[in-house]
């Protein structure tokens, strides 16, 4: 008889519903969701707000990256899910796919200058996804009732 608690249905009989696609899946840390929003927020608003209130709003998500990232790799080897490898994934090649639309001229013939936004989303997305092997590598696999010893 298997307890009534350990089951994937509910009392209904319904099986549980999985969401849609997200780029953190629960068990994220939340660090590390809103150094990722603050980081976002930072690219997207780097015209409306201006260079210097950006570097700002990205400066203080970027400490969250820095130390949450780690501590969710760490933990993951210990079996906490949510790695969020998709996040640093659409960070990384969003970034660099942004970065050549971001070149610019501030007078006809001059220097191509580009601006630093994309190559600093690339950066959050590379530090979330250079992690990820530290996640990956030795987690603790789940025991099942049958197996034996």
């Amino acid at each position: 008889m298997t307890d009534a608690a350990t089951t994937t249905a509910d009392a209904n009989g319904k099986e549980e519903e999985k969401p849609g696609f997200v780029f953190t899946d629960p068990g994220c840390r939340t660090e590390v969701r809103v150094g990722a929003l603050l980081v976002l927020a930072a690219v997207f608003l780097w015209l409306w707000w201006g260079p210097q209130n950006s570097s700002r709003l990205y400066l203080f998500g970027a400490p969250l990256l820095l130390v949450g990232v780690p501590l969710q790799a760490l933990q993951a080897r210990r079996g906490r899910p949510g790695y969020p490898w998709k996040l640093g994934l659409a960070l990384g090649v969003g970034g660099a796919l942004m970065w050549p639309d971001l070149r610019y001229r501030e007078q006809p013939g001059g220097e191509v200058l580009w601006q630093p936004i994309a190559p600093l989303l690339t950066i959050a997305g590379a530090w979330i996804l250079a992690w990820w092997p530290v996640a990956r590598l030795g987690v603790a696999k789940p025991v099942t009732a049958g197996a034996t010893a």
